[in-house]
């Protein structure tokens, strides 16, 4: 016989109040206590910062059925408050792991109901369901024992990676000190890891792509989707998207430059001292550029012995533990071998089976060489497609140095704490290089350049505020250095160039010799200021190869040398070919030469290598100002405003007011519309405005520019008499900095569109008190936000003030009811100047339209626009309605449609369409019309031909 269901369950069910068949029941109650008790704490940490933006709610859930006192939820919710959400939901899970398995039972339940609004809640209970209830949670490594003898190896091995891994060489411009050593501890600086991938394909030059990147990110992590990682939990099987019982695989991916090795290097140097994972034995870690060198067919046993030749026969007793093991191979990019993932790949499936280095690593990744074993990958983006096969169960991608994280590292660049403050005061007011600094890489190049100028008296006059100044000076600062040893800087910077310029032209970055005959440069001691030797193995007759420290630097030299060439040619015409290609690998090639066009960045460079070609920097002007002009009329489609924005760049790289003034100071309207524009764009935008006066349109719709987009902005707004901002996520933050160009003496602000930015009731404070002041605003639109009544009649309260010119008020789809009504009608009452009111799409109701109605009816009601669409609105409001508006000579137009109006408020309608004399337009379509409702009402239209009537 069939088992029936267990009533047990269904009993414990409804003690708790709960419906025994709702979809959340269901879901727990196939977890016992127990087991909820451990994926708490299995999940901790990413629990944590699950519901931080929901830990309110939880909150209020686990009070509601008398889990938490009233003062514990209290203090949850005065640290949300405060901004303070991971201390509030930290605070949280420890007060339910205090109170008990009800209390956790009670939070489980509330994370199932809340998983399709908060989706990284809704990502662990996904992972949850498909493990199922039988699946055993590993909480901690397993250390297992060792052998005495393994442990003399072990410790060895240990000390070997921590003398390997505890310093940090970090390169320089000085001719005597080519590098400096640092220690590691001393010098490493913590980045942001994810734990996804977001772009596997990433083709353009990582300095344009970076910024549409992060504003990607920022508006997934708005949507709360990704999970930062910290390196201890790489291996953390609740981050596996593949569960296997043969190990785990872990790629870890990052632009050039964002710190991929260094974090290597910091995971090798916590294992060896025992600070992160514990349960694996023995730790080994390749770079491919070294495995590069292994030219010949080897086994795993050989190949480790190569690199860690102590290990000796003892490798044999090593093999027997592969689950404590760790691979850990860095920068696939490099791997000059092919990997074929997706099958035809030999493989190696023994340590002592011999085989090419890529059957090797291919075995180790895909579990069939030491199943068991944990292996780690890092790679540029544009190598991680080799993966997409691979067995992979952690994916991870390093966004680099956010928020305070960029204040740490030049804190840890400059011994001088006082130097390390101003240099990153500098840069963090200065938009353009404080977007670079998400990259160690850029910030080593900012903190070398902007470094002398202040350690050095007198030089704080002449700081770098544009890119092409930065590296300028980053030039400058290495010939100031090495001028002493050579005669003709200049001729051996024409020969670099060339190279470099040939380079970028054939997306070429490494250099052999072979490349240095052929421009005729000798190795030297300057020529190593300006490009690093890689891949230089002592104990291998490998020839070296040659890279400039960072591919901005060598599209810089390649910009450089256009300028220093005695005969230049036309220009004009290698400019207009290089802009030609699409893929961007001239891009930041083409601002560099127009930034070399500007007397401020040219300067540094003429001291040591002469005066620049005159013929070549008047070219490039020219050609500057031709591709402003052409484009100026192009801005049709995203194409043509992406090629506007990019001339701007030029613009403000060449810092040439004259040629602003001529090529845009006659433009008078200015849209991006639906462009998305990256903190960089607005600063490089706000730039361009700020040189000229007659930019009177400002069109940002749906640029999703966000707070700090619009801080970039903030400057110029105030001389735009049209600005539209709308569908940008300005957030009541955004409003407080807007607040400040409204309340400029100078404001030429006439019409103001904030539509759909997520505003509340918070920020209305701010824009009341910039419009008690302001004198210019006509218009406002403030629809699709959340102010709600407590906003509408803060907004009142300026609004009947007489001396506020506002004549277009739109608050639709504002969650307004009845309750601020009356305010409404205050300044309908007051505000002779207000004739454009729309109050759609909200919930008014009769109730409040009668309250309306009552100051419509007044003298000084100059209304000629009413929208009143959706608002729940009856036969019995209508009759207040139109009994007010059908003798308002200034009314033109009322919008009426989606109500709930019937064939009852027929009589009523037409005595108004009647008798309201300018009546131009009536709309009532989406009511409750009969078919001779509708036909009464458009008969209208043929007695009289002036209203027209929408049903």
């Amino acid at each position: 016989m069939a088992e029936g269901p267990d009533w047990r369950e269904d009993s414990t069910a409804l003690r708790m109040g709960i419906d025994p068949n709702s979809t959340t029941t269901q879901f727990l109650m196939k977890y016992n206590d127990y087991k909820l008790f451990q994926f708490s704490k299995f999940y901790r940490d990413r629990l944590e910062h699950a519901i931080e933006e929901v830990v309110d709610g939880i909150s209020g859930q686990l009070t509601f059925k008398r889990h938490f006192s009233g003062q514990e939820h209290w203090k949850i919710i005065e640290l949300a408050q405060k901004e303070n959400r991971k201390d509030s939901s930290k605070l949280l899970l420890n007060l339910v792991m205090e109170k008990g398995s009800k209390a956790r039972r009670a939070m489980w339940e509330s994370f199932v109901q809340m998983r399709n609004s908060v989706p990284k809640l809704d990502k662990i209970l996904k992972e949850i369901q498909e493990l199922g209830p039988d699946f055993h949670m590993n909480m901690k490594g397993n250390v297992s024992e060792i052998s005495n003898h393994l442990k003399d190896v072990q410790q060895k091995h240990k000390e070997t990676l921590r003398l390997q891994t505890e310093t940090l060489t970090v390169n320089t411009i000085l001719m005597k000190e080519k590098v400096k050593i640092f220690q590691l501890v001393d010098r490493y600086a913590e980045l942001t890891v994810i734990s996804a991938v977001r772009d596997r394909t990433l083709v353009e030059h990582e300095l344009l792509a970076r910024g549409r990147d992060h504003e990607e990110w920022r508006k997934k992590h708005l949507r709360r989707e990704l999970e930062k990682i910290r390196l201890d939990q790489l291996f953390h099987s609740s981050f596996s998207w593949r569960k296997s019982e043969a190990g785990n695989s872990a790629a870890v991916s990052g632009v050039p430059g964002i710190g991929k090795t260094t974090m290597v290097q910091k995971i090798v140097y916590d294992w060896a001292i025992g600070k992160i994972y514990a349960h694996f034995q023995f730790v080994f870690s390749f770079k491919f550029r070294d495995l590069n060198t292994v030219n010949c067919r080897i086994n795993l046993r050989n190949l480790i012995l190569n690199f860690y030749p102590y290990f000796g026969n003892t490798l044999i007793e090593v093999w027997k533990n592969p689950e404590g093991l760790l691979f850990i191979f860095d920068g696939l990019d490099e791997f000059k071998e092919t990997i074929n993932f997706a099958g035809n790949q030999s493989m190696c499936t023994g340590p002592e089976c011999w085989g090419e280095v890529s059957d090797i690593v291919y075995g180790l990744i895909q579990h069939k060489l030491l199943p068991g074993c944990s292996v780690l990958v890092t790679t540029r983006p544009t190598a991680l497609h080799l993966l997409e096969k691979a067995t992979v169960s952690v994916w991870a991608e390093i966004l680099g140095l956010v928020g305070d994280e960029r204040k740490q590292y030049f804190n840890k660049f400059f011994e001088n704490k006082e130097v390390a403050a101003a240099v990153f005061k500098h840069v963090e007011e200065n938009e353009i290089l404080y977007t670079m600094c998400y990259n160690p890489s850029y910030c080593w190049i900012l903190g070398l350049s902007l470094g002398p100028f202040f350690t050095q008296i007198g030089r704080k006059h002449h700081i770098p505020k544009t890119i092409t100044q930065l590296y300028s000076y980053y030039i400058y600062n290495i010939l100031q250095h090495h001028s002493p040893e050579i005669e003709n800087p200049c001729d051996i910077l024409l020969k670099i160039g060339e190279m470099a310029f040939t380079g970028v032209s054939d997306k070429k970055i490494l250099f052999r010799n072979g490349d240095l005959i052929n421009y005729n440069l000798q190795p030297s001691q300057f020529l190593s200021g300006f490009l690093m030797e890689l891949l230089e193995r002592h104990d291998s007759a490998q020839s070296v190869v040659y890279t400039f420290p960072h591919l901005t630097i060598q599209e810089f030299v390649a910009a450089l040398f256009q300028f220093l060439i005695p005969n230049p040619g036309d220009i004009g015409k290698l400019l207009r070919e290089a802009h030609s290609k699409e893929d961007g690998r001239f891009e930041i090639f083409l601002r560099f030469v127009a930034g070399l066009s500007s007397s401020q960045a040219a300067c540094p460079l003429e001291k040591f290598l002469g005066p620049f070609v005159k013929k070549t920097t008047c070219q490039v002007i020219d050609w500057v100002m031709e591709k402003i002009e052409g484009q100026i009329g192009n801005t049709r489609g995203e194409t043509g405003k992406r090629n506007l924005l990019n001339t701007f760049h030029y613009l403000f790289e060449s810092q040439n007011k004259a040629l602003a003034e001529k090529t845009v100071g006659s433009m008078e309207t200015l849209s991006f519309r639906e462009l998305r524009l990256t903190p960089v764009d607005c600063a490089v935008l706000s730039q361009t405005i700020g040189l000229c006066d007659t930019i009177k349109y400002l069109n940002l719709q749906k640029c999703y520019i966000q707070c700090e987009g619009l801080q970039r902005l903030e400057p110029i707004l105030h001389k735009c008499e049209g600005l539209r901002l709308s569908c940008n996520d300005l957030g009541d933050s955004g409003v407080k900095r807007l607040c400040g160009a409204l309340t400029n003496s100078d404001c030429k602000i006439r019409k103001l569109d904030l539509n759909d930015n997520a505003l509340t009731d918070l920020c209305a404070k701010d824009l009341t008190s910039a419009l008690s002041t302001n004198q210019t605003l006509t218009a406002l639109e403030l629809s699709s936000n959340n102010l709600g009544d407590s906003g509408a009649k803060q907004l009142s309260a300026v609004l009947r003030n007489l001396d506020c010119k506002i004549q277009r008020l739109s608050l639709c789809d504002n969650t307004l009811t009845d309750s601020c009504a009356e305010d409404l009608s205050s300044v309908l009452s007051a505000n002779w100047r207000l004739n454009d009111l729309n109050l759609g799409l909200n919930k008014l109701g009769d109730s409040g339209v009668k309250l309306l109605s009552e100051a419509l009816r007044k003298p000084d009601c100059k209304i000629r626009k009413l929208h009143l669409y959706k608002n729940g609105l009856s036969d019995s409001g209508i009759q207040d309605l139109a009994s007010a508006l059908d003798t308002k000579l200034s009314l033109t137009h009322v919008h009426l449609q989606a109500n709930c109006f019937t064939d009852h408020s027929i009589p009523a309608l037409c005595q108004f369409i009647r008798t309201c004399r300018n009546l131009e337009l009536i709309n009532l379509e989406e009511n409750q019309f009969s078919s001779n409702g509708k036909n009464q009402l458009k008969l209208l239209e043929k007695f009289n031909s002036r209203p027209k009537v929408i049903v």
